[in-house]
């Protein structure tokens, strides 16, 4: 509803507009008066007005007067004039200020009532225009505080591999975001592996602290490069940055100084695997190799390391043709068997070609040899549990690429069924996990531990284990720590303190209540309830 003011200092024209017109078919809820601008710039102020009729000439201040005031005031008031003198000066002057209408006296009641008809339709139109542009400006707020997260689920779709994604409509997404690529672009990529935290955290505060150290490297690695921080569904923290022309040193000077304040800020163990610029649809198989990368790092904590060093140091030494190792451990990390026996049969005939020395048929056999024990470590099996010793020695005194090649992929072949489980590997290493984990509970366990345990990366095993129990390594530890405290209590007549004690508990009072917190019981309350049962 509306509330329109009447302006006049004749009392009977005002009273004959306010009282004489029958307003109640219009949406006009409440009428105000006033004698003179002064009166009506107090009521201005102090209502809401919608639409104003007003003399035009008073003395003292007169109406265009008063409309200079209602656009100070409350610019979208509509204001109607009414005068008695048909003068030009008024008129135009009136339209510069932005009068609705202009009519002269005495008027009809029911042409002004129309006239006021118009102006309330008016009104309501603006209204309804201003929620549209309040409701427009609310969206375009919660698209801007979404916007991160909407690109964020994009790129865990590209970095995910997903075979439906089409050019143009990466390329219409990338726009949709703010992301300044296209599909046809390239970006290279981070990883950025937390290893350790230096201080005991529950699984929240692990999220917690791993999204302060995706900001912070938003600030450090990224710097003033074009580029984001995102996190895959995996769990993989990744620093993407646009475009081929990355300053390669710069950004490995930039990965150091992060490390470093992880160490000095944050108070945890992280590495940067350095990827190297990939097309946009490609950086699926970029982060395999960084995570390739990451596996294998066992014995570099906190380190910046770069894809290409790894790769060309693994090549060089071979003489003409490089030998892929790092390449090939991907494909038979990924269970492609058959891929890599074809690879392993585009390098030996182009040493076939050369020819290839004695030197580079070594280096082949014992690279190869070292290729089958880690793929094997990994599935929790020893190298002779998938081929015999005499098979492995077949192939040291081979003595042409050809030959080198049979024995290589009749190897391959004959350990592809415990390589290409991938189920089983999973299962087989959390299964030893949790074997190692039963076994050394009265011991502080460490994730460096756990993960030297099964010849894993750390960071790469605290994901894999999350992943496949839905719990962390900690939250896992204090569960079968308390299942362990739960069976004491209700086989033997220990004292609490000493079965909390055996477990690495040395504070009681932290232990009890995490106990009650994890049953709903004090320990006295779970040992009574459980031995006085029959």
């Amino acid at each position: 509803m509306l509330t329109m003011l009447v302006v006049d200092d004749e009392i009977y024209a005002l009273k004959g507009i306010t009282q004489g017109i029958d307003w109640s078919d219009l949406p006009i809820e409440t009428i105000l008066e006033a004698e003179n601008v002064d009166q009506a710039s107090r009521l201005l102020t102090k209502h809401r007005v919608d639409i104003v009729i007003s003399d035009i000439e008073m003395p003292r201040a007169n109406g265009i007067d008063l409309l200079k005031q209602i656009r100070e005031i409350s610019p979208d008031t509509l204001t109607i004039f009414l005068t008695g003198h048909a003068r030009f000066e008024y008129a135009q002057e009136a339209v510069h200020y932005g009068c609705f209408d202009y009519v002269l006296k005495p008027i009809d009641h029911d042409v002004l009532k129309e006239i006021v008809r118009r102006a309330a339709e008016e009104v309501e139109r603006r209204n309804e225009q201003h929620q549209f542009e309040r409701s427009l400006e609310e969206y375009r707020m919660q698209w801007s505080s979404q916007l991160p997260i909407l690109a964020e689920r994009l790129w865990q779709e590209v970095l995910g591999g997903k075979a439906a994604i089409v050019p143009q409509r990466l390329t219409k997404e990338f726009e949709l975001y703010d992301i300044p690529l296209t599909a046809e672009d390239s970006a290279l990529a981070v990883l950025i592996s937390v290893e350790q935290w230096e201080v005991e955290l529950d699984e929240r505060d692990e999220r917690i602290m791993e999204y302060a150290v995706r900001k912070a490297a938003a600030e450090v690695i990224l710097g003033s490069e074009a580029g984001a921080i995102v996190q895959d569904r995996n769990g993989l923290n990744l620093a993407l940055l646009y475009g081929k022309n990355v300053d390669r040193e710069g950004l490995k000077t930039r990965c150091r100084q992060y490390v470093n304040a992880c160490r000095d800020y944050f108070h945890c163990r992280v590495s940067c695997y350095v990827g190297v610029p990939a097309p946009i649809l490609e950086l699926s198989e970029a982060l395999d190799r960084l995570t390739q990368l990451e596996r294998s790092n066992i014995s570099s904590p906190q380190s910046v390391l770069d894809s290409t060093s790894v790769e060309e140091s693994a090549g060089a030494a071979s003489g003409a043709v490089q030998l892929p190792f790092a390449e090939w451990a991907i494909t038979l990390e990924n269970g492609q068997v058959d891929a890599l026996i074809g690879q392993i049969e585009e390098t030996m005939n182009r040493l076939q070609e050369e020819p290839a020395g004695r030197e580079a048929l070594d280096l082949f056999y014992y690279g190869f040899v070292h290729l089958l024990i880690q793929a094997a470590s990994r599935k929790g099996q020893s190298v002779y549990d998938l081929v015999s010793g005499q098979e492995i020695e077949e192939g040291r005194m081979l003595r042409t690429p050809t030959l080198m090649q049979g024995w290589a992929a009749k190897l391959l072949n004959k350990a592809a069924p415990a390589l290409t489980d991938r189920q089983r590997d999973t299962s087989a290493v959390i299964a030893r996990i949790q074997a190692y984990i039963q076994d050394n509970l009265d011991k502080e366990l460490s994730r460096d531990d756990i993960a030297g345990s099964v010849y894993r990366n750390p960071a790469y095993l605290s994901r894999l284990f999350r992943k496949e129990t839905g719990l962390s390594l900690s939250d896992y530890i204090v569960q079968a720590k308390i299942e362990k405290v739960k069976k004491q209590l209700k086989e033997t007549n220990d004292k609490i303190s000493n079965i909390a004690e055996s477990l690495g508990y040395v504070h009681f009072s932290y232990f009890a209540k995490l106990f009650k917190k994890m049953t709903g019981l004090t320990p006295q309350e779970y040992r009574k309830k459980h031995q006085s049962m029959p």
